[in-house]
């Protein structure tokens, strides 16, 4: 067997051999060449055959390498195909607790924030409270008179505004929203956040019921109101009527003194006051075109160039009637022999003439004495 497999080794064999073959020759006789040649192809016959045994050997080794290698490749490729399969595995489980992770945070982070704006309004409260302290300990100390008046403002007994029901009208809640403002300012409440959380306590019936809804919708984050200017905007979007402005501008067209001044003056203003940014010029035309005739004529006598002179003028009229009410009781603008019944010489007339068109157009009065009073009262009215 080894000589099978070790063909080198027999080829190395019989080279060695053939000197001596070679050397017998020599000594030998011409007749055995015949035997020699049967030797010499006998020996290649056999080392041919033990190459082909090789041959065929190598051959087999090399088919068992070729299986080997193919029972590798598929190895590897199942090994390939298990690694990606947990590679994907691995990549869809961290996804997957990053999701929960980041949600997690979320939901923390929220809470966090929550409660950092409740700690918040609770600083400024305690902050509000000190300072309010302090200017009450500098009060009785009495450092400074300025703090010690503010703490004295703030002492004071400040009235409560009026609850606001939801009422469809300009005025009342314009009214409201004013006394609020005012409330306010007296308390020395600045900041919009503790406006926003104490206004809602002076709101009632549908107005409550419209809050408690918007309060809903700011915590599911569909609106915002984080504004004292916000807040009042949301009240007059939902209760405010619709073209209030118009209206007051046409019932301000029709307002007519019916009764005394201060009565048209009272209407008047209240009007006007539904009337945003009323031009002053046509406010003071309007004023006047509503009056009696002598008011107004007065109120141009004195060339009145807005509304607050024309209004003070016109009161002023009522106030010097009264007093002229009282001289007449004192019997100076009294006829002492009239018990005709003639009533313009009494002061009840003169009152109703400071008061209405009726008694300035009333019956003509003959008297020497009454037309100088009544002359007296245009020019000398302050």
């Amino acid at each position: 067997m080894a000589d099978t497999s070790d063909p080198e080794q027999a080829v190395g064999t019989s080279v060695a051999e053939e000197p001596t073959v070679r050397g017998r020759r020599k000594g030998q006789a011409k007749s055995r060449e015949p035997s020699r040649a049967r030797e010499e192809v006998g020996d290649f016959e056999t080392r041919l055959s033990r190459l082909e045994l090789y041959v065929a050997g190598e051959e087999s080794r090399v088919d068992g390498l070729e299986n080997r290698v193919e029972g590798l490749a598929e190895d590897l490729e199942e090994t390939r195909g298990e690694a990606q399969a947990a590679h994907n595995m691995a990549l869809d489980k961290i996804a997957t607790e990053s999701e929960v992770l980041r949600v997690s945070q979320a939901e923390e982070v929220s809470a966090l924030r929550e409660e950092n704006r409740v700690l918040k309004g609770e600083v400024e409260k305690i902050k509000d409270d000190l300072a309010m302290l302090k200017r009450v300990m500098n009060q009785g100390s009495g450092a400074d008179p300025s703090v010690s008046h503010a703490a004295h403002a703030a002492r004071m007994d400040v009235p409560k505004p009026s609850a606001f029901k939801g009422s469809r009208s300009a005025k009342e809640i314009d009214n409201f929203l004013w006394t609020l403002d005012q409330y306010f300012r007296a308390l020395g409440v600045d900041d919009d956040a503790r406006k926003i959380d104490n206004a809602p306590l002076y709101l009632a019936d549908s107005a409550m019921v419209w809050w408690r809804r918007r309060l809903t919708d700011v915590e599911k984050g569909t609106c915002t109101i984080s504004t004292w200017d916000e807040f009042k905007k949301e009240l007059k979007k939902q209760f405010y009527p619709e073209n209030a402005a118009t209206e007051a501008r046409a019932r301000l067209r029709r307002l007519t003194q019916k009764g005394t001044i201060k009565e048209y003056v009272k209407d008047f203003t209240e009007v006007l006051l539904e009337i945003p940014d009323y031009p002053d010029l046509e406010a003071l035309f309007a004023f006047k075109d509503g009056l009696q005739p002598w008011v107004n004529l007065e109120i141009e006598r004195r060339g009145a160039q807005d509304l607050a002179t024309a209004i003070a003028i016109a009161e002023s009229l009522v106030e010097f009637k009264r007093t002229d009410k009282s001289k007449g009781r004192d019997g100076k603008s009294k006829g002492s022999g009239d018990k005709g019944g003639n009533k313009e010489g009494s002061g009840k007339e003169v009152q109703k003439e400071g008061n209405g068109k009726k008694g300035w157009q009333g019956k003509k009065d003959t008297r020497e004495g009454k037309g100088r009073g009544h002359l007296k009262l245009v020019n000398v009215a302050p």
